[in-house]
C-alpha cells in the first residue's frame, strides 16, 4: 500500500524541525482560517464524540487539541463545565474570541497541566492524529480523568474506505514522489484499527472500549482545488510544497481528473467516513 502523505514516510535530516514543530507551526499559520477550511470537515466528528463520551449538564470536561474551541462550545451548549486546551496560540485566541463560558488555555496533549482526576470527561476531536506522541496523550488523558470518567476521540479511517487518502498519495506518487524532506510521522491511520485502539487504551487503564462509525463528507468547489489543498491540511501541503514545480502541476491537475467521479455541478463531494473510539477510566 502506498503510504499516505498526510503521515509516515519522510526522510530523515539531521537539522530538520520536528514533526512536532513543523504541526504547531502549519496549524499556528492556519488559525484564522481554519474554521474556513479544516473545520468544515471536522465538524462532522463533533456530536457523535460528545455522545460517545456521554456529556451533559455539570460535567467537568476537557477538549484536547481543542483548536478553535467548536467542540468545546458544544459541550458547553449542552452544560457541562468546559477547559479547552491546545499547543497553538494563535488557536486559543481564535477560541478566546469565540466565547467566554469555555475556559481555554495553551497546553500539551502529551504533558497535561492539571491534576489527577480532576475532569469528568476527556474529548479530542481528530486532533490525536497530529500528535507526535498519541500514546502518551491516551495515557495523560486518563490520568486527568476520575475513575469512571469518560474518554471519546474521532479519526479519519485509512485508504481502503476513504478515496480522499486513496487518491491524494496515488497521485502524488504517479506524478511526484513521496520522498521529501519531511520528519517521519506517526501511522495517520494507526487509530481506525480497531485491535490497535483497545490494545493502548487497555494499556493506558481504560476500559468498556466502544466505536462508532461517523458518515462524514468532503466538500471544496473544484475550481479551488489548489487553494482548498494549501490550506485544509499542514502534512500534504508541506508534500505537495516540496514537488518540483512542474510536478506539482502535473499532480493537480491529475487530482481535478481523479475527483470528477466525485463532482457535481462544479463541487467536489468526497465520502470522508471517520470513526469515533471512546472507552471508560478504570
Amino acid at each position: 500500500m502506498i503510504q499516505s502523505p498526510f503521515g509516515g514516510g519522510g526522510r530523515s535530516m539531521v537539522t530538520q524541525p520536528t514533526f512536532k514543530t513543523l504541526e504547531h507551526r502549519g496549524w499556528s499559520e492556519r488559525a484564522r482560517i481554519y474554521d474556513r477550511y479544516s473545520g468544515r470537515f471536522c465538524r462532522y466528528g463533533i456530536a457523535a464524540l460528545l455522545n460517545a463520551a456521554g456529556i451533559s449538564r455539570g460535567h467537568s470536561t476537557l477538549d484536547v487539541c481543542c483548536g478553535t474551541g467548536e467542540a468545546s462550545l458544544a459541550a458547553a451548549a449542552r452544560g457541562a463545565i468546559v477547559t479547552g486546551v491546545d499547543f497553538s496560540e494563535e488557536m486559543v485566541a481564535a477560541a478566546k474570541a469565540k466565547a467566554s463560558n469555555v475556559h481555554f488555555q495553551v497546553g500539551d496533549a502529551e504533558a497535561l497541566i492539571f491534576g489527577d482526576a480532576a475532569f469528568d470527561r476527556v474529548i479530542n476531536n481528530f486532533g490525536t492524529l497530529h500528535l507526535a506522541d498519541p500514546d502518551r496523550a491516551i495515557a495523560e488523558a486518563a490520568r486527568v480523568l476520575k475513575p469512571g470518567g469518560r474518554y471519546a476521540f474521532t479519526v479519519w479511517r485509512g485508504p481502503d474506505v476513504s478515496p480522499l487518502f486513496r487518491i491524494l498519495p496515488e497521485v502524488v506518487s504517479s506524478h511526484g514522489t513521496l520522498d521529501v524532506d519531511l520528519p517521519p510521522a506517526p501511522p495517520l491511520f494507526r487509530f481506525a484499527e480497531r485491535e490497535e485502539a483497545m490494545r493502548v487504551l487497555h494499556g493506558a487503564g481504560f476500559t468498556d472500549v466502544t466505536f462508532g462509525d461517523i458518515p462524514a463528507t468532503l466538500d471544496f468547489p473544484v475550481a479551488e482545488l489548489s487553494d482548498f489543498f494549501r490550506h485544509a491540511f499542514v502534512r500534504s501541503t508541506m508534500v505537495l510544497d516540496r514537488q518540483e514545480p512542474a510536478a506539482r502541476a502535473r499532480i493537480e491537475e491529475a487530482l481535478g481528473e481523479s475527483f470528477q467521479p466525485f463532482t457535481d455541478n462544479g463541487i467536489v463531494r468526497l465520502p470522508l467516513p471517520a470513526l469515533v473510539v471512546s472507552a471508560t477510566r478504570d
